[in-house]
């Protein structure tokens, strides 16, 4: 049964429905597109409950009083917002039936912006995330492990050993190259590609058909995702390190990627294991001038090396030291047992930028989503 209510909305409700609308089907536009002043309360089944970036997603079916049921589209508030309102990915399932108060599209189409949903054993869910929750710290809690070196600062790929660029011919300029490396897999995997299992290789192969066919359906970069764990370690575009005794921050020019590294002695909690995301959750500790890491969680959609497809038990090592005065090496050794025959390394070496270079530029990728002609 749905049934309208009107009512005048005050700045506590205003609060909780500024949100941005994203569906496939849709474009993308901000809570304008709702009619903020008014709810609805749609009582229906759940088709699809959507734990995603940048908004998430609740379908389901709603039966009208003459017995014709139409199909809507609620939007909800970030995953990392809803988490600390009590939500996760599995809180809705398919078949059960809920009550949602929403304000609707100002067009008139099926899809709404959610201030509240009710299931249907009485629980409320909130949309307002609880920020000032604190627990006891027991007194065997770890303590902040000691800071080993400082690796702060903005770094580039830097190749050791390297030879110099040839300089410039005098006379007119060479054919021009290719703009960047073949990575449609139309060359097949390298010889110091991740080694997959055959049933990993198969949606390999299914991965480069795909792109081979100019399509941008796996290509996480073209979709503005982010580049993922431990590919975001290749940090093409240069990162900048912030470091405190109890953590560090990765941050990549590239995608405007970020990741922590904490050091302070805590575990990945079950509510992280279950949420998995592309840069996954990195723990670490200091052996000597080491920093070792080790990064779980990660999300399925991510890639290896940038096509090579993964488990959801992948694991990620990291020891990462300076190996001379400004020249920081990240060894990384992945590990999966469903995808991989043998675990992947890799050796990723970066040098420290100086005044002016020491500066990075926003990525915003989702800027030119819009207007892209593919």
């Amino acid at each position: 049964m749905q049934t309208r209510i009107t009512m005048l909305v005050g700045p506590a409700m205003l609060a909780t429905v500024t949100l941005a609308a994203s569906l496939p089907a849709l474009a993308h536009h901000s809570n304008s597109a709702y009619q903020v002043d008014e709810i609805i309360t749609l009582t229906g089944t759940v088709k699809e409950w959507r734990w995603s970036n940048p908004h998430t997603w609740l379908y389901l079916t709603v039966k009208s009083e003459d017995g014709t049921e139409q199909d809507w589209a609620v939007e909800g508030r970030a995953p990392g917002v809803l988490r600390r309102a009590g939500w996760d990915s599995e809180i809705l399932r398919a078949g059960e039936t809920v009550t949602v108060h929403a304000s609707p599209a100002k067009d008139g189409r099926p899809i709404g912006i959610i201030a509240r949903v009710t299931k249907a054993d009485g629980s409320i869910l909130g949309n307002q995330p609880n920020f000032s929750t604190t627990a006891e710290i027991p007194a065997d809690a770890p303590r902040v492990a000691a800071a080993g070196p400082d690796f702060s600062g903005v770094y580039y790929p830097f190749q050791p050993g390297g030879a110099a660029p040839p300089p410039r011919p005098v006379g007119p300029l060479p054919p021009p190259t290719r703009s960047a490396p073949t990575s449609d897999g139309s060359q097949g995997r390298g010889p110091n590609a991740p080694k997959l299992t055959p049933e990993y290789l198969e949606k390999w192969n299914a991965i480069a058909a795909s792109r081979i066919g100019g399509s941008y359906e796996t290509d996480n970069i073209a979709n503005c995702l982010p580049p993922g764990m431990p590919s975001m370690m290749g940090m093409a575009y240069g990162m900048e390190i912030l470091q405190t005794d109890d953590k560090i921050t990765f941050f990549s020019e590239h995608q405007d990627a970020l990741r922590r590294v904490y050091l302070d002695g805590r575990e990945p909690s079950q509510t992280v294991l279950d949420d998995p995301t592309y840069a996954g959750y990195s723990t670490g500790h200091w052996e000597g001038d080491t920093l070792v890491v080790e990064t779980v969680a990660l999300s399925t959609k991510s890639y290896i090396d940038g096509s090579s497809p993964h488990g959801d038990q992948m694991t990620v090592h990291e020891r990462i030291r300076f190996i001379e005065p400004g020249i920081l090496e990240d060894r990384i050794t992945v590990e999966d047992p469903e995808a991989l025959t043998e675990p992947w390394e890799s050796v990723r070496t970066y040098r420290k930028a100086a005044y002016p270079n020491d500066e990075l530029r926003e990525f915003a990728c989702a800027e030119g989503l819009r207007d892209s002609p593919h």
